[in-house]
């Protein structure tokens, strides 16, 4: 995570780039700080220069709502695990 934009009860608006693979609206989430499991969440909205976005790819950088009882830091990775039936 690079920035915390706003957070207002269990909701975070933050700003972050994806390091490997994608992520994707309503994706839940492992919150790691110092190698630490911290928490868990979940993405409500994703935006790519301010336009609403259903994913974001590795290497881009992208606004997001997350739910979260967690508060997510600068300097904090997020895991995004989705689920995928078959």
């Amino acid at each position: 995570m690079l920035k915390l934009f706003s957070s207002a009860k269990n909701k975070q608006v933050l700003g972050a780039r994806v390091l490997t693979g994608v992520i994707t609206r309503g994706s839940s989430l492992r919150i790691m700080r110092r190698d630490a499991d911290i928490g868990r969440g979940k993405v409500r909205e994703l935006q790519m220069a301010k336009v609403e976005a259903p994913k974001v790819e590795e290497g881009s950088e992208f606004g997001a709502l997350i739910e979260s009882k967690t508060e997510i830091a600068p300097g904090d990775i997020m895991e995004a695990v989705s689920m995928v039936t078959k």
